[in-house]
């Protein structure tokens, strides 16, 4: 029965690539999948079932290892996960805060939100302990458990003794970070993804940029929770020191090419946008920055399509 059900999945997970490209591969996918999962228990078979629905999904929204955009993807992976890791360690500091040891500990929204905050960073470093080693498999099934955990932190603090910080819409834009980093780490194509040299040196470089610069804005709101105006000229400045920052260690450790630049701007266009999201002038002008170098790549072959192209016959 158990078999049957695996069955069942990798014919809904087939199900989901275009009609003409699983007319054309259906035979091939098929024996992929039964020598992948020979021998394997349920728990397996679902997961390579799981693969194909998400090669599937990728064939259908253009995100495959042919297509620019998957190949941005790749690259925004691993920085990705760099910068979400480095932000959820540095949010360790609010453990030390002086308003979170004068929570009532009776509370049990705040019991679980201050173990919440401890938990989280643990997935996300064992997630990027994953992508150091190139296993992606591992750290996708980590990511989704901690963007998860992300979603229960902004629901616990709608009832903890502390509420939100904030109003309700920044409650929903800290789910950014979380969310669309688990979005690029699931939607990048594994062909493409793998460990090297180069790409553990901008990893461990990012990381700890992130870690650094997120340090230094937890102080300021930990310790001048209310210098709106110093948070609103840090935040930008702080938006576009990290952006910056992660695209000069692409840059001279990675591959040096537009799709480069553009993986940089995606990987960290989720921290951008909730550390923007009181936009200033400041603010404006840095996330139209990153979204301008995140289209580079695009509208350039766009650009040579058009070139490449011959005027048709009159």
């Amino acid at each position: 029965m158990t078999q049957q059900h695996s069955s069942l999945a990798f014919r809904w997970a087939l199900r989901l690539h275009p009609a003409a490209y699983r007319a054309e591969h259906e035979a091939e996918l098929t024996a992929i999948y039964a020598e992948a999962t020979q021998g394997a228990g349920p728990l397996g078979r679902l997961r390579e079932a799981l693969d194909v629905a998400g090669h599937g999904l990728r064939r259908r929204t253009g995100l495959g290892s042919d297509r620019m955009a998957g190949q941005v993807l790749a690259q925004a992976a691993p920085l990705a996960v760099a910068v979400a890791t480095g932000s959820f360690v540095a949010g360790l500091l609010w453990l030390f805060a002086p308003g979170v040891r004068t929570l009532p500990a009776s509370s049990l929204p705040n019991v679980l939100s201050l173990a919440n905050t401890g938990l989280t960073p643990l997935l996300w470093l064992a997630a990027l302990a994953a992508v150091w080693t190139g296993r992606w498999t591992v750290a996708r099934a980590l990511v989704v458990p901690a963007m998860v955990l992300c979603l229960a932190d902004v629901l616990l603090a709608a009832f903890s003794s502390s509420g939100f910080h904030g109003t309700p819409s920044i409650a929903v834009i800290r789910l950014a970070v979380p969310l669309l980093t688990g979005a690029v780490v699931l939607a990048a194509p594994r062909d493409l993804l793998g460990p090297s040299l180069s790409q553990r040196r901008t990893i461990m470089g990012t990381t700890v940029l992130a870690a650094v610069l997120v340090s230094g804005e937890q102080l300021v709101d930990m310790y001048y929770p209310f210098a709106l105006g110093v948070l609103s000229v840090i935040g930008p400045l702080w938006a576009g020191v990290l952006w910056a920052g992660v695209l000069a260690i692409a840059l001279l450790f990675g591959t040096r090419n537009r799709l480069t630049v553009a993986g940089v701007a995606v990987a960290v266009l989720p921290t951008m946008l909730q550390v923007t999201v009181q936009l200033t002038p400041a603010g404006v002008i840095v996330l139209l920055l990153v979204l301008l170098s995140s289209t580079v790549p695009f509208l350039r072959a766009r650009r040579r399509h058009f070139q490449s192209t011959p005027p048709s016959a009159a």
